[in-house]
C-alpha cells in the first residue's frame, strides 16, 4: 500500500487519511503501509490538511471533504487523549441523518454514502506511546519509559533511541522493524491497513 501527499492522475485512492496536526503520523504511516502488500492501494495524505480541526473534531471536517472531493472512505488519525465515544456518537449525529458506529478501535462509522475508519493512537495519550513499545519489542528490553512519560518526553525518548542505534529517521527505523512487532504495537492501524488492502473495487 502507498500513501502519497498528491492525487495522482488516473489512480484509484482506497481512502483519505485525516489527522489533526499529524506530525508524527506523516512519518509513521506511510512506513507501515509501505510494509503492506497491493502497491495498487493508494491512501492519499495531503500534507496541508485538508481540515483546520483539530482531535475528535476531525470528523466534522469529513461531509464538507466529500462535497470537494467526493471521496467515501476515510481514515481518521486521532490521539487517545482526544478521543470520547460518546462525544463522536454526539458530533455523528448532528453531521448524518442515518449513520453506525461499529468496532472498538478501530471505530467504523457508516453512513449510506461514507466509510470513515477512526483509529485512536496510544494506550493513554499520543502515538508516540505506539512508537515507544515498537522500539521496546524490537530491541527486547525498555529502551522506551512508556509508563510515567508524557508526550513531550516520549519524543525526546524516541528520539535518542533511534538516534542512537544508528536509523537516522523514525521512517527508516519503522522500515527495519518485524511485522509481528508492528502488528502489536500498532494494531488498530495494522487492522485498518488490512480491511484496506482486502477491498476489492
Amino acid at each position: 500500500m502507498r500513501v502519497l501527499t498528491q492525487s495522482p492522475t488516473g489512480a484509484d485512492i482506497i481512502a483519505l487519511v485525516l489527522t489533526g496536526d499529524g506530525r508524527t503520523e506523516e512519518k509513521v504511516l506511510p512506513a507501515i503501509a509501505k510494509r503492506y502488500n497491493g502497491r495498487d492501494k493508494i491512501l492519499l495524505f495531503p500534507k496541508r490538511p485538508l481540515s483546520r480541526k483539530t482531535g475528535l473534531n476531525v470528523i466534522k471536517s469529513v461531509p464538507e471533504v466529500y462535497e470537494l472531493t467526493g471521496h467515501t472512505r476515510y481514515i481518521i488519525l486521532i490521539d487517545k487523549e482526544h478521543f470520547d465515544l460518546k462525544k463522536l456518537d454526539e458530533i455523528c449525529k448532528d453531521l448524518f441523518k442515518d449513520y453506525v458506529i461499529t468496532g472498538s478501535n478501530p471505530y467504523v462509522v457508516r453512513t449510506n454514502t461514507l466509510e470513515v475508519h477512526i483509529v485512536v493512537q496510544g494506550e493513554k495519550f499520543a502515538v508516540e506511546e505506539w512508537v515507544g513499545k515498537l522500539i521496546n519489542l524490537e530491541l527486547g528490553r525498555e529502551e522506551v519509559e512508556l509508563e510515567h512519560s508524557d508526550v513531550k518526553s516520549l519524543k525526546s525518548q524516541i528520539m535518542t533511541v533511534i538516534r542512537t542505534y544508528g536509523y537516522k529517521t523514525l521512517t527508516k527505523f519503522i522500515l527495519s522493524c518485524k511485522l509481528e512487532n508492528l502488528e502489536t504495537a500498532f494494531k488498530p492501524l495494522v487492522d485498518t491497513l488490512k480491511y484496506l488492502e482486502g477491498i476489492e473495487e
